[in-house]
């Protein structure tokens, strides 16, 4: 017999906080009123809702940052890698009756430089591009797509 075991966190989302490491500094704030030129420690925070068995910040992992890209036609988004890579992590349950959190995790963080090689390497772009495997390698309609003046991008 099966016995199903209820979770009263099961909706609630992950809150992460990425920090560096004691000895690693302080990174000055831009932005806002509540931040203008303000030291922290903080680099980034963010909640995480998926699956439970999927919210895993991994030590190693490298802070990755998007920005933007103006184009004509098409806004792109391009994932940029920072200087940042996880190096340790802790979590911490709620104790109280009515937590805001399923869980809290706090990823210490080190600077650990890319050259410039590896820097090109770890960009990416999250936009669809069109290519002749979307035509299923048939390079006469990929062609007639990209001479096509409507779908030009």
């Amino acid at each position: 017999m099966d016995l199903e075991v209820y979770d009263r966190l099961a909706d609630k989302e992950t809150l992460v906080i990425y920090m560096t490491k004691s000895g690693q500094g302080r990174i000055t704030l831009s932005g806002g009123i509540l931040t203008q030129d303000r030291n922290s420690r903080i680099l980034r925070d963010s909640y995480d809702y998926r699956p439970i068995h999927k919210r895993q910040v991994q030590v190693g992992e490298r802070l990755m940052c998007s920005a933007v890209v103006p184009d004509q036609t098409l806004q792109t988004r391009r994932t940029i890698p920072t200087d940042w890579v996880v190096s340790e992590v802790e979590s911490y349950e709620p104790s109280g009756d009515i937590p805001g959190f399923r869980e809290i995790v706090i990823a210490y963080c080190e600077k650990k430089p890319l050259s410039l090689d590896e820097f090109k390497e770890l960009i990416y772009d999250n936009n669809a591009r069109v290519s002749v495997d979307s035509f299923g390698g048939d390079d006469k309609a990929y062609q007639d797509f990209l001479d096509d003046k409507k779908f030009k991008y």
